[in-house]
């Protein structure tokens, strides 16, 4: 009921969408040591070892995985996962050595934004993806890094639904964005032909995901081409909130009035529509032509039906207007059984200037530093 407070569980889960870590433990914690054995229980250790793993704390992650697979040892997800975290345990956790501001010039390839960035030393550059629960490079790119990859029999789903051979990962000792060292970095490894490489040209071919891009503190996105990374922002033109589900960014946006949560997807060339915007706008679905939606993913791509519509506005920070805009009429990945959008690139561009902030959970829309 309304005015009616949260129970102990939702609020530990609102606290760590919110990035409230310390909040969250504690009450998520509270719940574990209160009833152990419980179904709260185990969602609550559940939403820690996503929080975990979002920041780069592998093995805090492990733990909370180990528990509970002791509680419900046939759980698939679980299983499927374990070895994945198991190889990130093994390792040390994702660490900032010096943090200062600074400002990068970047450059787009196939509508992706790549940020200058030193791996091992060697200098490159790599996609920024906020939709990448993990850093990703191609097979060339591990062997021009002499990295050696590990294999690990977990299966990984991307935004298309598509599950992922058994995967193999590397690990980067320092990866320097601008003034901003992050050791310890783990990536996928994927063949080449991926469709996330399609037009980039070998030695740029890696995807900084979220954990490496959380560490950096801030990033902010200028229509000139730089990128503001680490630093206080400050908002010219408003804030909205930053959340978080699992690994992936939350954002809002205001279509003809009504407030519609989207997931925030900067490594997406283009915004889509999902099943619960169809439901919201069916005028819209109406008023649109039937197609086949191609989706790229690390495991390649689908094609999905979708309609298509001449022209679609919103509001992110600024008024966005989108033409030939994608709805899907089916769920793909999980998101998109609740999301109204996958928030992409071309969206982007035209809500610039603004920053993530990830230490004050905020989307800062006009902003300065």
């Amino acid at each position: 009921m309304e005015g009616q407070p949260l129970t102990a569980s939702c609020k530990g889960q609102l606290e760590a969408a919110e990035g409230q870590v310390s909040a969250a433990e504690q009450d998520l914690g509270a719940i574990v040591r209160g009833a152990p054995k419980s179904e709260d229980a185990y969602q609550a250790r559940s939403t820690l070892a996503h929080v975990y793993f979002r920041l780069g704390r592998f093995h805090d992650a492990e733990a909370q995985l180990a528990a509970m697979a002791l509680m419900k040892p046939a759980a698939e997800d679980v299983r499927n996962v374990a070895p994945l975290y198991n190889l990130l345990a093994r390792s040390a956790d994702v660490a900032v050595g010096r943090s200062e501001p600074a400002t990068l010039v970047s450059k787009t390839i196939e509508g992706n934004v790549f940020a200058p960035v030193t791996v091992n030393g060697t200098a490159t550059a790599y996609m920024v993806d906020t939709g990448m629960n993990l850093s990703m490079m191609s097979e060339s790119e591990a062997a021009r890094l002499h990295l050696k990859a590990q294999s690990v029999e977990t299966r990984m789903y991307d935004i298309s639904g598509k599950e992922s051979a058994p995967i193999q990962i590397v690990e980067v000792e320092e990866l320097v964005v601008g003034e901003t060292s992050v050791r310890h970095v783990p990536f996928l490894v994927v063949p080449d032909t991926n469709g996330a490489f399609e037009g980039v040209p070998e030695g740029e071919r890696g995807v900084l995901g979220i954990q490496p891009l959380i560490a950096l503190g801030s990033l902010g996105f200028a229509a000139d081409g730089k990128l503001e990374v680490g630093g206080e922002v400050n908002s010219r033109m408003g804030e909205a909130p930053l959340l978080f589900d699992g690994a992936m960014p939350l954002a809002q946006i205001v279509c003809q009035g009504k407030t519609v949560t989207v997931t925030f997807d900067s490594g997406a060339t283009q915004t889509t529509f999902n099943p619960p915007f169809a439901k919201l706008f069916p005028e819209l679905v109406r008023s649109g032509r039937n197609e086949t939606h191609a989706l790229n993913g690390i495991s390649g791509t689908t094609r999905e039906r979708a309609t298509s519509v001449a022209r679609l506005v919103f509001t992110f920070g600024r008024e966005v207007k989108l033409k030939g805009a994608t709805i899907l009429l089916d769920e793909t990945s999980g998101a998109s059984g609740w999301a109204g959008a996958n928030l992409g690139f071309d969206s982007m561009q035209q809500a610039e200037p603004f920053a993530m902030d990830f230490r004050e959970m905020k989307f800062v829309f006009g902003a300065a530093r």
